[in-house]
């Protein structure tokens, strides 16, 4: 009987299993919205969007709604081969793509889709491709406009474009331009004169993001305001007027994220950067140097941001610093590196150049999360005497130790009286004179509850390191060790070797990875 019920259920269910599967063949992407087609679509590059036209009726116009307009020469021109493709298929796969596209262009372009052989076909011009597009796009607002091309024949287009997208009242933009970039300009030496913008891209009232990873000319209107919508902004120079760097970035009423990447190469011409905003929550700055560059130098930076949260700089040229009114900031990520060319024969110190670090420092010593890098502490080690800045507020540093600026480590910790976390990467050499003083810092003594140590190498200066805090620390709870050692005989022996240390916390854990 039971069985006879299981043949009626499951003819029962035949039909509408035959059913599903008739649905499933339709095509019910097509079915959707245009709103959500275009938002579809608008994750892909211009040219694949463009290309969906010949997927049927109801596809020819839906691509030009897009409200983001992302061009990539890539994907105009024919892409190099994917190692990791054999060639055969990278280059089929490679002309079905080229020939889906030009079949959904040439009744415009007046191209045919006659190819002679399988090796030779015809290549849609980036540049006419952008203003085609550009050209038969409907929409009134755009969300973002993307340009990345390596080679822009004709450089006053950009000027038309990006005047175009500002038109449509853009809320992004980005532009790249390969010839123009810095690594182009840093590792290559093409030096080339720097981009002009338009001038509206000033006064837009829609536009909150701009990203500019090329060297441009932006030309600051006569009121000295500018950008009033602009919230982000991040932009890499390798010409350094001061009429820009000085007035630039304080003439952005509302923004919240700058970013800057700067080219230092010539020390004998000083630039200054002006950044004073008291809407900025995270700034972030890389300035790098040529090979003959150096620390030498008297660029200077100045930074009035009173509600600025976050702060990241990795600094290759030692620039000066004048930090004032950054009462907001809780993390700071630091990141700068002394260098002198031709290297000298011996090091004298305290060095003045180095010493800028320690006035950096000086300026954020209110926050609460701080990185120092290898390099940073390199530096700090010139220019230390007796004097490190106090900072009350911090509770978690996370430092990079090797070579001598093992030394400094307990003037860092007497200089951190309520710290309660340390992370400690170490790039240990053999034999780092490393002296353990007395007084105990105080945070030690009361406060450190974690402490962590990466990179571990079994020297016997760390060994000694993990035992003094293990003696002193009575509010330690967790001690990590992650060692590198390569075999698991290794790890075991410092692990036992860790073990039998006299801790002076009841509570501690010890975890060793």
């Amino acid at each position: 009987m039971m069985m006879e019920e299981s043949e009626s259920d499951s003819h029962s269910r035949q039909p509408e299993l035959l059913e599903v599967g008739k649905h499933d063949s339709e095509d019910r992407i097509s079915r959707l919205p245009d709103p959500i087609l275009c938002h579809i679509l608008s994750f892909l590059p211009a040219k694949h969007a463009v290309a969906t036209r010949i997927l049927s009726s109801r596809w020819n116009l839906v691509w030009t709604w897009l409200s983001n307009l992302c061009f990539d020469d890539e994907f105009c021109e024919r892409p190099a081969i994917d190692d990791a493709l054999t060639k055969d298929t990278a280059q089929r796969f490679d002309k079905f793509v080229h020939r889906l596209s030009l079949r959904a262009l040439d009744p415009l372009f007046g191209l045919t889709n006659t190819f002679a052989g399988m090796n030779a076909y015809p290549r849609i011009g980036f540049e006419d491709f952008v203003n085609w597009v550009l050209d038969r796009t409907n929409s009134a607002t755009l969300a973002k406009f993307s340009l990345q091309c390596s080679n822009l024949t004709d450089l006053s287009l950009l000027k038309f474009w990006v005047s175009s997208a500002i038109m449509r009242n853009v809320r992004e933009i980005e532009i790249y331009l390969e010839s123009h970039g810095l690594h182009t300009l840093f590792y290559f030496f093409e030096r080339q004169d720097p981009v002009e913008l338009p001038e509206s891209l000033c006064t837009s009232t829609t536009l909150e993001v701009l990203v500019l990873y090329s060297d441009f000319v932006i030309n600051i209107p006569p009121s000295g305001l500018c950008f009033p919508c602009l919230k982000f902004l991040h932009i890499e120079m390798y010409c350094l007027p001061n009429n820009l760097t000085e007035r630039l970035f304080s003439a952005c009423p509302v923004l919240e994220e700058l970013s800057i990447v700067g080219l230092l190469v010539n020390a004998d011409v000083v630039t200054n950067f002006n950044i004073s905003s008291p809407t900025l929550k995270k700034l972030g700055i890389r300035f790098d140097i040529g090979d003959q560059g150096s620390s030498y130098n008297e660029h200077k930076i100045l930074i009035r941001a009173p509600n600025l949260e976050r702060f990241h700089i990795i600094d290759h040229a030692l620039v000066s610093y004048m930090v004032h009114e950054l009462h907001s900031l809780t993390e700071a990520f630091i990141d700068v590196s002394y260098f002198e060319w031709p290297s000298p024969s011996y090091v004298e110190r305290p060095l003045p150049q180095a010493k800028r670090v320690l006035e950096l420092l000086e300026g954020v010593n209110e926050i609460k999360f701080m990185s120092l890098s290898a390099e940073t502490m390199f530096a700090l080690d010139l220019a230390y005497e007796d004097f490190f800045p106090t900072f009350p507020n911090l509770t978690y540093l996370e430092v990079h130790i090797g070579g001598t600026s093992w030394k400094l480590l307990l003037a860092i910790l007497n200089s951190l009286p309520n710290l309660e976390v340390l992370l400690i990467h170490s790039h240990a050499v053999r034999d780092s004179g490393f002296i353990f003083e007395e007084p105990v810092p105080r945070c030690l003594l009361f406060h450190v509850k974690k402490i962590e140590m990466r990179s571990f190498g079994g020297y016997e200066h760390e060994f000694q390191l993990v035992k003094y805090f293990l003696k002193n620390i009575v509010s330690l709870e967790k001690l990590i060790v992650k060692s590198w050692a390569q075999t698991s005989q290794e790890k075991l022996k410092q692990c036992q070797e860790l073990l039998m240390f006299e801790r002076a916390s009841k509570f501690c854990q010890v975890e060793f990875l």
